[in-house]
């Protein structure tokens, strides 16, 4: 045999792996640029341009979540420039990255590559790709799921002390990108896993875990003095006050059974299932509560019940359905041990086969061609323009937005008129917006209070909250900090709210004009003190 021939068994080893390199990066890359809700699709933009300039989150600029997102995207910005292929270079190598980790793992389930391969396309097909760029819940879940295939690994080799450090170091930049489902996934993890090791007499993953928690806590503490940020403001803006948001909407949350079936039927099917063959194997003795098998049973039951109470609470456009293929993948691999008829078996996995390739096609039409994530449902997107008209740093993006009756062309100009009325003001200012891609391309610093600007308590404490006044005086300090002279909010905007300023400042503090184009507040800065 000649030295250079080999044999084409192997030849899927490299093509399966190449295929869902390629396929997972450029699908979330097309997908993303078109169209824009701009609160959601340039949430990071901003953030991450601010950090590049020295503002950074917490200590100059009110945030509840996406601390880590923000970072990570100031990366790629220095990187590759502050622009919107940067943007979603980030987003795209996230989703090519989670795909890829996914073939891997469903191999070391012993599925068959040709399986985890198909398995994988669909799951990149769900993934980021709903949202398409850089978004807080995405990032935190994904986070998560790559702790969650650590923690199976681990399980099944607990001797191993990298897997249980990178769980730690996933879960812990999973919480930095939002507190949730992060929080939810640690606790019940905590709850099956510690057992589970102690029974089996594995001390030394506790030991890994404990020591790896005690490094990512000074980590935490070194970079905020790093950063300047004081560990009090850090507590009140990322712990304590979203604690309170979370708390309000679970007092109020109640849903039925059959609502959530409904809605995550394709989840909940596979899951159904795996508990019943599960169960039965626990209830006939063949496999113990604390094996790994039941263990690693009771970890994906959680995993996949978390995301879904975790995104019903949110009340955000559902993202979660990448679990579809992930939980089928597992019914995939429990049926293949089963012992069945060959006929039979091959049925039943053709069927998961089409179930998976059905419900795929299906979620792909409703949220990826409508960009249904950014409310993009009831909106033209073939009536689109390039977004470079506005600035070329946005050149390649797509521009068509559902919150402006009209013209997508009109919009943009009327941004530009925005931009370059801004640049010629002399006086300190400071702008409310959701267009939260403006500071990168206005030569003027805008001082945003924070990095949204909804009014339902999402953003910065509203009236009633515990936080209000602190945030008030948060507000006001900024303003006087930085000299602010006017605050402007621009009139098309029909959807931000005036009270974003208005609650926080005292009225005979200031005084209203307008404009064709903003409506002004100019205040008395002397009145603040």
């Amino acid at each position: 045999m000649s030295k250079f021939s080999f044999n084409t068994k192997y030849l899927f080893d490299y093509i399966y792996p190449i295929a869902i390199i390629i396929f997972s990066f450029f699908i979330n890359w097309n997908y993303a640029k078109i169209g824009v809700f701009p609160v959601d699709t340039f949430l990071h933009y901003d953030g991450a341009y601010k950090i590049l300039n020295g503002e950074y989150p917490i200590k100059d600029y009110w945030v509840v979540s996406g601390v880590f997102v923000d970072f990570l995207q100031a990366f790629f910005f220095k990187l590759l420039g502050v622009n919107w292929y940067s943007y979603i270079v980030h987003s795209s190598l996230l989703n090519m990255a989670l795909s890829i980790s996914t073939f891997y793992f469903l191999i070391k389930l012993n599925l068959e590559k040709s399986s985890a391969f198909f398995y994988a396309i669909c799951f990149s097909v769900l993934a980021y790709t709903i949202s398409g760029t850089p978004f807080l819940d995405l990032h935190a879940t994904f986070f998560s799921l790559i702790s969650f295939y650590l923690i199976i690994l681990a399980l099944r080799n607990p001797e191993k002390k990298l897997n249980w450090f990178l769980i730690v170091f996933f879960f812990y930049i999973s919480f930095l990108s939002k507190q949730v489902p992060a929080s939810y996934l640690i606790i019940i993890n905590t709850i099956i896993i510690f057992p589970y090791l102690l029974i089996n007499k594995y001390y030394k993953p506790i030991i890994t875990v404990l020591f790896s928690i005690i490094f990512f806590f000074f980590l935490t503490l070194f970079f905020l003095e790093i950063l300047n940020i004081k560990f009090n403001l850090f507590y009140i803006q990322y712990l304590d006050y979203p604690r309170s948001i979370g708390l309000e909407r679970f007092d109020i949350f109640n849903i039925s059974f059959e609502f959530l079936f409904n809605k995550y039927k394709f989840i909940l099917i596979p899951v159904f299932i795996l508990s019943f063959i599960k169960l039965k194997k626990l209830f006939t003795g063949k496999i113990r509560f604390y094996s790994v098998e039941f263990s690693i049973f009771l970890i994906l039951f959680f995993f996949c019940f978390c995301l879904i109470f975790h995104q019903q609470l949110t009340k955000n456009q559902i993202y979660i359905y990448f679990l579809v293929p992930l939980t089928f993948a597992f019914l995939h691999t429990e049926l293949e041990k089963l012992k069945l008829n060959l006929n039979l078996k091959s049925i039943l996995i053709y069927f998961i086969v089409f179930l998976v390739l059905i419900s795929t096609i299906k979620y792909h039409i409703r949220f990826n061609e409508t960009r249904k994530f950014h409310d993009l449902e009831k909106t033209d997107i073939t009536k689109y323009t390039d977004s470079s008209l506005l600035h070329k740093s946005l050149k390649g993006h797509l521009w068509v937005s559902p919150s402006y009756i009209g013209e997508p062309k009109n919009e943009l100009r009327i941004l530009g008129k925005v931009r370059k009325n801004i640049n010629q003001k002399k006086k300190n200012i400071m702008l409310v917006t959701h267009y939260l891609f403006l500071d990168s391309i206005i030569i003027k610093r805008i001082n945003a209070p924070s990095r949204s600007h909804t009014i339902d308590g999402d953003s910065i404490p509203i009236i009633n909250n515990k936080y209000f006044k602190y945030y008030k005086n948060y507000f006001k300090n900024k303003i006087i900090k930085e000299k602010i002279e006017e605050v402007y909010f621009i009139k098309m905007e029909k959807n931000i709210s005036t009270e974003r300023f208005t609650n926080y400042i005292e009225e005979e503090c200031y005084s209203r004009s307008e404009d064709n184009i903003f409506i002004i507040f100019t205040i008395d800065i002397k009145c603040l003190d």
